[in-house]
């Protein structure tokens, strides 16, 4: 277990709890901080894929990490307490950029572009967080949510594919009249 977890790329604090299977696989660099657990979530454990040796993930202190795939060419940072479900985070759209370039005027599509998820981020089944997304804290993407290059604040309920409009939280309890 040791020789197949452990490389000087990647660095894993403990207490470290995991009840799935935890791939991680490429070059890059990966931190995941203390506290953190890899569930059981509709049979799929949690898989890290770094594309290139420049890059980075990092996962908060204390996340629970359900059915999670990450795949990272650059930067894709998680915050503490985030929790997941049968989600994916991918920093970039096509991985094989310089075959496609060459046939093809060079876009946002093809750039790699940072995610960033802030600290106790809730994201529901089945969504999707693309390139230059930043997701503010106290945050929850409702299931089946896509963004791609959206900013959310802090505090909001954001939903859709494509996610749009989110909404502040705290104007939904007022609504329910539970604030």
């Amino acid at each position: 277990m040791y020789y197949r977890v452990f490389r000087d790329n990647v660095k894993i604090c403990f207490p470290f709890l995991a009840f799935v299977k935890v791939t991680i696989l490429g070059p890059g660099t990966v931190f995941i901080d203390k506290g953190c657990h890899a569930q059981k979530n509709v049979f799929r454990g949690l898989t890290i894929v770094t594309h290139s040796a420049d890059s980075l993930v990092s996962i908060g202190a204390k996340s629970l990490l359900g059915g999670l795939t990450i795949r990272c060419h650059e930067r894709i940072e998680l915050g503490k307490k985030t929790m997941t479900a049968v989600s994916l985070l991918q920093d970039s759209l096509i991985y094989n950029a310089d075959e496609v370039s060459s046939q093809v005027d060079t876009n946002i599509f093809l750039r790699p572009s940072p995610v960033i998820l802030g600290a106790n981020v809730w994201l529901g089944p089945d969504s999707i967080v693309l390139g230059g997304s930043k997701i503010g804290n106290d945050s929850v993407l409702a299931a089946g949510t896509w963004c791609f290059g959206n900013q959310i604040g802090d505090y909001c309920l954001v939903s859709g594919n494509p996610a749009k409009r989110p909404v502040p939280i705290d104007k939904l309890l007022k609504l329910k009249g539970l604030e």
